[in-house]
């Protein structure tokens, strides 16, 4: 079976690759699944697609994320699931591809959805499920300020996921069609600022004090130097951002404020979680997080449509990732749409 597949071909190329996929040859774990949607992760793609922050990056690497795709074939021992069964799993970008079922952890793992959820709408789950571990982490009181700074997708997906939470959000951002986004899916507050101007905003609006909690959905050093800035006495700071580039500075000021105000850092890293929960239910895990999210998806709490600054087909890939690079204001968040 030939299957069409995102290629970086070298840093900063996109390509397509055709391969074969042999369906008669499959391990005992594996199944063969057609995907109809995958998301692209602008942070870590883009990071992997231009080598930002890797020593030696290897190319060609064929990219992906989360997907929703069909099972086609499966061998003998993946007994959980139906060929023709939709699945989500942290798929490839690709038409047709085959994905070990180890049940080790969420990256080699097949997870059960509605089979009536809308793929494109689903496959957001992924960015939801990230933006999810940053309120599952905070200690949180009803009607608390959290300052979300950064409002790409993942940003305003932890905006109305605190929102979910009880919480009052102020969005910030520098790209004006961003804050706007924000304010169309429900986030009423938001500082449309250059970086050196956004803690000064933040705290008039705070009336001097500063945010409850801040949260650094962008991933990168001199935001987490506003978040700190831009924190109540006794606050909290969120990193649900991973810093890649390199930043130069004097850090003795950001961890004296830290330490002279008592503020909490706190990392918000997917990978935190298990895939399942202990038998007492006492943690929080990958699996829950994901079923909460489809959930809320499938039930309109959390309206990702809007989210969704382009669907594509693959053959729009290479100037889709380069518009997901340069072009910020225009592109949010891109969906492959694999039956296009």
């Amino acid at each position: 079976m030939i299957s069409k597949q995102i290629e970086f071909a070298s840093a900063g190329v996109v390509a397509i690759a055709t391969r074969e996929i042999d369906l008669s040859d499959l391990k005992v774990n594996e199944v063969v699944i057609q995907n109809e949607a995958s998301i692209i992760s602008s942070g870590t793609e883009l990071a992997n697609l231009y080598a930002v922050g890797r020593k030696n990056p290897v190319f060609p690497y064929y990219p992906g994320y989360g997907a929703i795709g069909r099972i086609i074939a499966k061998g003998s021992g993946v007994t959980d699931f139906e060929i023709g069964e939709r699945t989500y799993f942290a798929g490839k970008h690709a038409s047709v591809q085959k994905f070990e079922h180890a049940n080790e952890e969420q990256w080699s793992h097949l997870f059960k959805i509605d089979q009536r959820l809308d793929p494109v709408e689903g496959v957001v789950g992924c960015m939801a499920e990230i933006a999810l571990t940053a309120p599952n982490i905070t200690p949180l009181k009803l009607n608390d300020t959290v300052a979300i700074f950064g409002l790409g997708i993942v940003g305003v997906l932890a905006s109305m996921l605190y929102k979910i939470y009880g919480a009052k959000v102020i969005g910030l951002d520098p790209v004006k069609e961003r804050c706007a986004l924000a304010k169309r899916v429900g986030i009423e507050t938001v500082i449309d600022a250059l970086p050196e101007a956004q803690v000064e905003e933040l705290k008039k609006i705070t009336g001097g004090r500063g945010a409850d909690i801040t949260v650094d959905c962008v991933g990168h050093s001199a935001v987490i130097c506003n978040c700190v800035k831009g924190t109540a006495y006794m606050g909290q700071i969120v990193l649900l951002g991973t810093p890649r580039a390199p930043y130069e500075s004097d850090m003795n000021p950001m961890l004296q404020d830290v330490h002279v105000r008592g503020l909490v850092m706190r990392g918000a890293l997917l990978e935190r979680y298990p895939l399942k929960k202990d038998r007492f239910g006492s943690e929080m895990s990958v699996e829950w997080a994901l079923q909460t999210v489809f959930e809320l998806i499938g039930t309109r709490r959390l309206d990702v449509r809007p989210l969704l600054s382009h669907v594509i087909s693959y053959g729009e890939a290479p100037q889709t990732y380069r518009g997901l690079h340069e072009q910020l204001s225009h592109y949010t968040s891109a969906v492959i749409d694999w039956r296009l």
